[in-house]
């Protein structure tokens, strides 16, 4: 849920009136981690509501933006948000192709391919309140180069960011920068955490360039931070 002050942040920008209008809020925190790019392209892996997808184009107006969503009530207020401004990918994302059950979170934004975990349901105050079946493809399936450049990958996909990299593979030569919500303690069963997501991103030539909205629990511990990862020098021939 956005706090006031983000909602105070986003009432001072006409742009996201529309967003607002439909209880959608733009996510501007972002605006720090991302704000000094200027994306052609961007692939909103999660992408929920448009939360994102609607920042981007707030952001990056001319871009070419995808937006993958499983989920159809989700989907159906993205579709309602930002109509024909991006193209929505009604599929979830993994390392094969295939079908799987969603596990649907009460905060729907919450919801997994993985099981929610018992530190997720009490630190965010949330259950599982069912399943949903879903079309699972490999990323690098669905989006192939030529990419207009520069080019982000965000993923936000609640525990499930390492399959959804794994089925990356073919395409992440063609991207200039990953920014990825990683988990530094297990809220789905069976997660891959970020050093997971670390050392796999820096096997495809991508290296940590620093870490964004960072939460923590009561007793202070680092629990889910958002990753951004750039080229590494040695490896780059990416469009700057």
């Amino acid at each position: 849920m956005a706090s006031i002050a983000k909602l105070a942040a986003l009432a001072l920008h006409p742009k996201s009136w529309p967003a607002l209008a439909k209880k959608i809020a733009p996510t501007i925190e972002h605006r720090t981690a991302l704000g000094a790019f200027d994306f052609k392209t961007v692939i909103d892996v999660g992408a929920n509501k448009g939360q994102f997808g609607y920042f981007a184009k707030m952001q990056w107006p001319d871009a070419d933006i995808h937006c993958f969503e499983p989920l159809p009530g989700p989907g159906a207020r993205l579709t309602d948000l930002l109509k024909d401004r991006v193209t929505l990918h009604t599929c979830a994302l993994g390392s094969q192709d295939g079908t799987a059950d969603m596990h649907v979170a009460s905060r729907e934004d919450s919801s997994s391919l993985l099981a929610l975990g018992s530190a997720q349901k009490s630190m965010f105050e949330m259950d599982e309140v069912g399943t949903h079946t879903v079309e699972v493809k490999r990323l690098d399936e669905v989006i192939t180069p030529p990419l207009q450049r520069p080019a982000l990958l965000k993923i936000d996909v609640q525990g499930f960011e390492y399959e959804v990299l794994e089925g990356s593979a073919a395409l992440l030569p063609n991207v200039d920068a990953v920014f990825v919500e990683a988990s530094y303690v297990e809220l789905y069963e069976g997660q891959k955490l970020a050093d997971s997501v670390i050392a796999l991103l820096e096997t495809q030539g991508f290296t940590l360039s620093a870490a964004h909205n960072e939460q923590h629990d009561a007793k202070g511990t680092l629990v889910q931070a958002d990753l951004l990862f750039i080229p590494t020098p040695s490896h780059t021939t990416h469009a700057s």
